[in-house]
């Protein structure tokens, strides 16, 4: 089912009106005119024809209860069964125990406790003390409070003003945002927005925002596809036209388990044996054993921590720049830990 809030009350008006239809008749336009109205009187945004229609083939396709009927010049449409209603159906006790599944498992996920109707919802499930599945938590997360102001900000299209804070830093500065989307990565939230004077995407963690407040300026989106934003990357950091670029890198035979369970990235491959020849004659490898892999993504923090995390089990070979990155890291680590001596 559409899962924004207009969405939703539109599937449950238009449920309405062709459950009605016992006692009263209406034609596209009517169904338009009176879902809008209801929509306006819930301070909603009112559709267009081509919506309804897309809401109302939803409803055949999930619930094949639609039909269409002459009625002298007009064409009614109503449900088969002219009583029926979506929300009226009887749930099964297997339908309820995944239901409760669902409402303990979205409650779960960091941050989104904040919202009261979950906690309502699960009141009236079952609570069992053996849950089935457990999300990564932060439950020290700073303003974890701002996510439901977010998402609402969010779904209602509304343009807002954010005073934020540089992660190393703690000036004060303001900006003017349409925001687009939230995400969770490495158990912390980020705000993807288009800033309202240079038009381009933002980022923010949630611990950098210290105050959110709506806008009266017009809001805009984005014409990003959010579902490939994100493709051609780990983690949350991209820079402005910054491109893919092939890392190739040289996995230990312990490492290569685990990449087979959880690649590094979707775009991830082996190398031949052809290429992986080649990569041997050219690069002096530890051991004998492991794989020599590809991966097709932009650099940014999150790729240099990702491969610098397994201890030489993962070794960057291409390209140099990367390469030289890491050992630069790996050295300042080494320094910093030579530097530890004990206090007598």
């Amino acid at each position: 089912m559409p899962t924004n809030k207009n969405a939703f009350l539109r599937i449950k008006i238009l449920d309405g009106l062709l459950s009605e239809s016992a006692v009263r008749h209406y034609t596209m336009s009517q169904m338009i005119e009176l879902c809008n109205k209801k929509l306006r009187d819930s301070d909603e945004e009112i559709v267009g024809r081509r919506c309804i229609e897309k809401d109302l083939k939803f409803i055949q396709e999930v619930f094949g209860t639609i039909e269409k009927t002459r009625s002298g010049k007009n064409t009614i449409i109503h449900y088969a069964n002219r009583t029926d209603s979506i929300f009226n159906q009887k749930i099964s006790s297997s339908e309820l125990k995944l239901l409760q599944a669902v409402i303990r498992t979205v409650g779960q996920m960091d941050g989104l406790e904040n919202f009261g109707f979950l906690g309502k919802l699960e009141e009236s499930t079952e609570n069992p003390k053996h849950p089935s599945i457990i999300f990564e938590k932060n439950e020290f997360l700073s303003r974890r409070d701002l996510l439901p102001k977010l998402i609402s900000f969010i779904e209602r299209k509304k343009t807002i003003e954010i005073e934020y804070h540089p992660i190393h830093s703690k000036k004060i500065n303001k900006i003017e945002l349409y925001p687009q989307l939230l995400k969770q990565y490495n158990a912390r939230w980020f705000l993807f927005g288009l800033a309202m004077d240079k038009k381009k995407i933002l980022t923010f963690s949630l611990e950098q925002l210290d105050n959110v407040k709506e806008s009266s300026k017009k809001y805009e989106s984005s014409k990003i596809d959010w579902n490939e934003y994100f493709d051609d990357m780990i983690g949350v950091s991209k820079k402005d036209n910054e491109k893919p670029q092939e890392i190739i890198f040289w996995a230990s035979k312990k490492e290569c388990t685990y990449l087979d369970g959880k690649p590094i990235h979707a775009s991830q491959k082996m190398l031949k044996k052809k290429n992986a020849d080649e990569m041997r004659q050219k690069y002096r490898i530890p051991e004998d054993g492991g794989n020599f892999f590809s991966i097709n993504c932009i650099v940014n923090f999150e790729l240099k921590r990702e491969m610098a995390s397994k201890f030489g089990e993962r070794l960057v070979l291409e390209p140099e720049s990367l390469r030289n990155e890491i050992i630069d890291d790996v050295k300042k680590m080494m320094d910093r830990y030579g530097e530890i001596k004990p206090v007598h």
